[in-house]
This record gives structure tokens, sequence and C-alpha cells, in this order.
């Protein structure tokens, strides 16, 4: 009996609303708002309430979430067919980070030998904090993560740990960037650490002449240097 009703709820067609199928999650969280909202009870009634809102804001995410997708998947295509190398990040804390490694300006000062590898691995240390800390690309994180799990009563505290844990790694890049400060008296280092590391910029994108990109680039090795003794990097 119990396998015949599993294999009911299985050949069920999902429920959908705007146009998008509900997550199993969701589509329970959809009919206990439905139920609340036909109770007599004003508790219940304003419990259903909510739910709904929670749920149209987790739809409103995951539709956003899709867009940026289909318009990286888009950018993705494009580069490789101009020959540009193109990586995608698998770790789970950057999971679907575009990276266009031929235009990396960190990557292209490596390549150049005008940094080393201690000072590269350093940079992708710094990158990893910096992006993950970014409130835009933490946002969409937060719209995929809502995507693959749904709205209900967890919702608020996974956004509040993505608060929390995004807090601390401000903390982190803070910590590190005034070390910076102290050791660059030009006040260039944190910029160029930002632009190259952070941003993957190249110094020339930001910086116009040749003697000022020199000065930008013997300070993102600074940085770089005093970022690999914060990270302990050998």
């Amino acid at each position: 009996m119990a396998r015949s009703k599993r294999k009911t709820a299985a050949l069920r067609p999902r429920l959908t609303i705007n146009g998008r199928p509900l997550t199993a999650q969701q589509e329970q969280d959809w009919r206990r708002a439905s139920d609340d909202l036909a109770s007599a009870d004003l508790s219940r009634i304003t419990r259903g309430v909510e739910a709904l809102r929670a749920l149209e804001a987790a739809l409103r995410a995951g539709q956003a979430a899709d867009s940026i997708r289909l318009g990286l998947d888009d950018t993705v295509a494009l580069e490789r067919g101009r020959g540009e190398i193109v990586d995608i990040s698998r770790r789970p804390e950057t999971r679907g980070r575009v990276r266009i490694q031929s235009r990396d300006g960190l990557e292209t000062l490596r390549r150049s030998g005008a940094i080393s590898a201690v000072q590269f691995k350093a940079g992708l240390l710094y990158r990893e904090i910096y992006e993950a800390a970014d409130p835009e690309r933490d946002l969409r994180s937060q719209m995929g993560d809502l995507d693959r799990r749904g709205s209900g009563a967890g919702a608020s505290a996974r956004a509040e740990a993505w608060q929390s844990r995004r807090l601390r790694l401000a903390c982190a890049m803070a910590v590190i960037e005034e070390k910076v400060r102290i050791a660059d008296r030009n006040g260039r280092g944190v910029r160029a650490l930002r632009e190259v590391a952070g941003h993957a910029r190249c110094i020339s994108h930001f910086v116009s002449g040749g003697s000022g990109q020199e000065a930008y680039r013997r300070a993102l090795g600074l940085a770089l240097d005093v970022a690999a003794d914060h990270f302990g990097v050998r």
C-alpha cells in the first residue's frame, strides 16, 4: 500500500506557479499555507499569508538566478568562441563563478614572471575571501540556495547564516588590507590588491601611463607579500 502511494505521488504532475514548477518542499509549503488560509483561525490565516509571501520571494529569487545563469552561459560560450580560456569554479563556496584566465591580471602576471608562485597563491586566497564577501555575488549564491532548497521555516535561518558568514569574511579581508596599508606608505597597495587579486583585472585597465602602472605593480607585489605572510604561504 505504501509503495502504491509513493508511486502515485511520483506520477503526480508538479504544481506550477507563474510558469515555474515548485520543488517538493515548496509544494508542501504551498499546500500547508493554503490550508491555513482556508481556516477560520486568525493566527493560522496570518501564518498562511506569511508563508505565501516567503514562497513568492523564493520564486522571484529563483527566476532571477535562472536569468543570471542563462546570461553566464551565453557569456561563456561567446568568450570560448573567441578563443579565451574560461574557468568555471567547482568549489562549494564559489561554485559556478566564471573566470576568464586569459584576461585575469593575476594570471597574466604569473605567466610573465612578474609575480612569484607564492604571490600568485596568496592572491588567489585573497580572491576567495573577496568574492565570498562581495554582497552582489553573495546574493546570487543565496538565490541559487533558495532555488535548490525552497522556502519554509529554515529560509530565514539560512539567510541569517549567510549574513553571519559574510560578516566574518569581511572582517578577515579588513585585517589583511589593514596590514597592507601599514606596509604600503603610498596607499596604492590595497587598491592594487582589490583590482587585480579581487576583481581579476589587469593593472592597465585602471591605471594609465607606464610609470603609473609600474608603481602599481610594485605596490601589488608588496601587497601580495603581505597576504602571503598573513596566510602562511611558502
